[in-house]
């Protein structure tokens, strides 16, 4: 008797059914199944069209005239880029760039009546939501050919990673190639830019988290990046706040403010040690780390409404949003146990121009004292630096025997270079 593979049994059975069943009418799943297939396949003939190749990264058009977006971390320091939509060449320049957003808008030359994809509301999207992710992951299409098209749900918004304050998660492969293309939802609108994924064992691949720029967060940054004569543009910022991260009432119910320090714009805007801010140009915030993020998604010099309880009473603030330029100091430590005294390996830019030097050991910084490496971490980390802001070092060098104290003021330079 001839041996049937199991293929073959199954296959056999389904035309059994389907002989069976005769002209019957495909059961209410299927036929959904098959509404959700089309709805995928429209969606993704329709966005294809607007990719765009970028070096080894990604890219999408987002008007007729040649205006595209990807990642700052793809298109780098080059103003200049050779591209290609589908099968043709094009010469992009950059218009503005946005490190901390990790966004770079460019512009095509010789660029008319070319395919784009709206923006969707991402302040709308919802957990479950399916999207579609589009990019050249691993360079798979980079001479010729299509990009590549992945599907799956996002699986979280709002979420805080580095400097991505308000990032969408998704579980839509995603591996590198795909930075600075498209995230869209079913009706082939933008809903992100992908740009970062979560990676274990410094394996640089798909692990199933991805994150991307709101939608949302790209529209409020627009106007400036057209306007950056293809500089850098910025975030907005409030200097001064000392937010609580430990919930004093128990409660997630707004940001909790710890203290203000003095002389600083919180200050001046009337906010005060205690106040707690449940509102942030109309987003409502659950504790204070969704204000930082939320803040983090408008650009510098913005003007934004911020609602406080103070006392029971509600009060709303009118605020501009200050630059959010951090500043660099650039000294690196000997390596060493975190209890050991803190000895400059290296020191560049602002430090050196200073006159820090290698093998000095730094005393104190900005008054405070500095004993051990982890001294000048917990130091560091409770004060704000920004470009331009003036620091100060006490550094002890020379022989062990007859030590000279030394000190230091630093100006800092950006952090954005």
């Amino acid at each position: 008797m001839r041996r049937m593979f199991p293929q073959t049994v199954v296959a056999a059975l389904l035309a059994s059914c389907m002989a069976a069943s005769g002209a019957r009418a495909a059961s209410p799943v299927a036929a959904e199944a098959r509404k959700l297939e089309q709805a995928w396949s429209e969606a993704i003939k329709k966005v294809v069209p607007a990719y765009v190749f970028i070096g080894g990264g990604s890219g999408v058009l987002i008007s007729p005239d040649g205006l595209m977006l990807t990642n700052h971390h793809v298109a780098g320091a080059n103003k200049r880029w050779n591209v290609r939509v589908s099968n043709k060449q094009y010469v992009a320049n950059v218009l503005g760039t946005d490190p901390r957003g990790d966004i770079t808008l460019l512009k095509l030359e010789k660029a008319a009546d070319l395919p784009f994809v709206e923006f969707a509301d991402s302040d709308n999207l919802v957990v479950g939501q399916q999207v579609i992710a589009i990019g050249n992951p691993f360079m798979t299409a980079e001479a010729i050919g299509e990009p590549t098209v992945t599907v799956g749900i996002i699986s979280a918004v709002n979420r805080f990673q580095g400097s991505y304050s308000n990032a969408i998660q998704t579980d839509a492969p995603i591996n590198p190639g795909n930075s600075g293309g498209p995230l869209l939802t079913l009706d082939g609108k933008l809903a992100g830019i992908n740009g970062q994924i979560a990676t274990r064992f410094g394996q640089r691949a798909n692990t199933g988290i991805g994150m991307a720029i709101p939608a949302k967060q790209i529209q409020r940054f627009l106007p400036v990046l057209k306007a950056a004569n293809g500089g850098t543009v910025y975030h907005g910022y409030m200097r001064g706040l000392v937010g609580e991260q430990n919930e004093t009432d128990g409660e997630q119910n707004g940001a909790e403010v710890k203290d203000v320090r003095p002389g600083t714009y919180a200050e001046k805007l009337g906010i005060q040690k205690g106040d707690r801010i449940v509102s942030f140009d109309g987003y409502k915030l659950l504790n204070y780390t969704r204000f930082l993020g939320i803040m983090g998604t408008y650009p510098a010099e913005s003007d934004v409404k911020i609602t406080l309880i103070r006392g029971g009473q509600e009060k709303t603030l009118a605020a501009k949003l200050e630059i959010l330029n951090p500043g660099s100091l650039e000294i690196k430590p000997k390596p060493g146990p975190i209890n050991a005294p803190f000895v400059v390996a290296e020191a560049k830019n602002a430090a050196q121009k200073a006159g820090i030097k290698p093998g000095d050991q730094v005393m104190e910084f900005n008054g405070e004292k500095v004993n051990t490496l982890l001294d000048w971490i917990r130091i560091s980390r409770q004060m704000e630096f920004f470009a331009g802001d003036e620091v100060t070092l006490k550094v002890k060098r020379g022989k062990k025997e007859a030590p000279e104290e030394v000190e230091i003021k630093v100006t800092l330079d950006s952090a954005f270079k």
